[in-house]
């Protein structure tokens, strides 16, 4: 019996965010074998978390889409070429975290009871309705 791959037919990738910032989930639009219903992968981190095609166990929606992610080129792995090439020539320093002095202190926050400040309301007395 002769076994044939079948490769994944992105439609489209959706990188989801929150408050603006990606957040390492990301959902991909398949076709399926027969052309003709479109699937929903979802992946995590690299990782597929789950797919709306039938099957049961781990399809090959989660295996070929989990490759292709992780050869993804990103921004966090890796750095473009322009600033190798700069870091190399010396014209690019690398970042470093400056430690804090240990003259510098914290002074803590005043905070004042409100319960302490008067009556909030003047001279009125409290009432739903005018």
């Amino acid at each position: 019996m002769k076994t044939t791959l079948k490769n994944v037919k992105v439609t489209a990738r959706y990188a989801h965010k929150t408050n603006g910032k990606l957040n390492g989930k990301v959902t991909y639009a398949v076709r399926s074998s027969d052309e003709t219903t479109i699937y929903y992968t979802t992946l995590i981190d690299g990782v597929a978390s789950g797919c709306s095609c039938p099957s049961h166990k781990k399809c090959y929606h989660k295996t070929q889409l989990e490759q292709k992610e992780a050869a993804r080129p990103f921004a966090a792995k890796v750095l473009p070429v322009w600033t190798e090439t700069l870091v190399k020539t010396g014209k690019l320093a690398t970042p470093t975290v400056a430690k804090a002095d240990e003259s510098t202190t914290i002074q803590p926050i005043q905070i004042a009871d409100v319960g302490k400040r008067g009556n909030l309301n003047t001279s009125r007395a409290f009432s739903l309705m005018r």
